[in-house]
């Protein structure tokens, strides 16, 4: 069953928008102030989630609900998982048609950084709900293109879009001829129960990635690609 979450409130103020962009220039927080509001007033995030099984997983492959995925990563954190939930997350189709009639380079850049925003009040609203309806404690996400490219291949975006079902219909959501999602701020992936928090942050070596949520585990990195292989 294809769930579909619509109504998702805006919860970071312009006031914590201006902060979290480190603006002090009094004529600056006047005009991001502007941009915040504004795109507040036209932001609908959104988010669709499927509960999928996990069927097998043999070497770097990992079926899913009937869909097969390579990955070592993904084989590794799904190797004692037996449910997961494919989602898509999105800013929303509103605010990014919006952004498209600002104007200047810093303005753009701005705004860019309020869509993100709106993007991880959307994810933070998925996991909660998820976490609220399914009752679990803890919650881990991996995503397709993120991080290293060996993590788990962006490529396989496209399963993960047919795995999911009616995500362009449902939400707006479309993938380019390069896999990439639009809107841009959108993010899609599998959350599963575990105890521990796992990012694929962890395992991708990047150095002054402004995104990074968790450091660098060689340890980790090791254990997942050993000869190619999972452990």
């Amino acid at each position: 069953m294809l769930h579909i979450l619509e109504d998702i409130p805006i919860i970071i103020t312009a006031g914590e928008a201006v902060k979290q962009l480190m603006i002090e220039e009094e004529e600056d927080v006047a005009l991001v102030t502007g941009l915040f509001e504004a795109a507040k007033a036209t932001a609908r995030p959104k988010a669709l989630y499927r509960e999928v099984f996990i069927e097998g997983v043999a070497g770097d492959t990992v079926n899913i609900g009937g869909t097969e995925f390579e990955s070592a990563v993904l084989a590794m954190n799904m190797k004692n998982v037996h449910r997961a939930f494919a989602y898509v997350c999105t800013c929303g189709t509103e605010v990014d048609k919006w952004s498209e009639s600002v104007g200047d380079y810093m303005t753009m850049l701005w705004v860019d950084m309020i869509k993100q925003m709106f993007l991880t009040e959307a994810s933070v609203y998925l996991r909660d709900h998820i976490k609220n309806v399914f009752q679990f404690e803890k919650l881990s996400a991996i995503n397709p293109g993120s991080g290293n490219l060996e993590n788990w291949p962006i490529s396989q975006q496209t399963r993960l879009f047919s795995l999911i079902g009616g995500v362009k219909e449902s939400i707006g959501v479309a993938l380019t001829d390069s896999f990439l999602m639009v809107p841009l701020k959108s993010t899609s992936g599998l959350l599963y129960p575990s105890e521990t928090d796992f990012s694929n942050c962890a395992l991708c070596s990047r150095k002054n990635c402004t995104g990074r949520r968790a450091e660098f585990d060689g340890d980790l990195y090791k254990k997942a690609f050993k000869d190619g292989m999972t452990l």
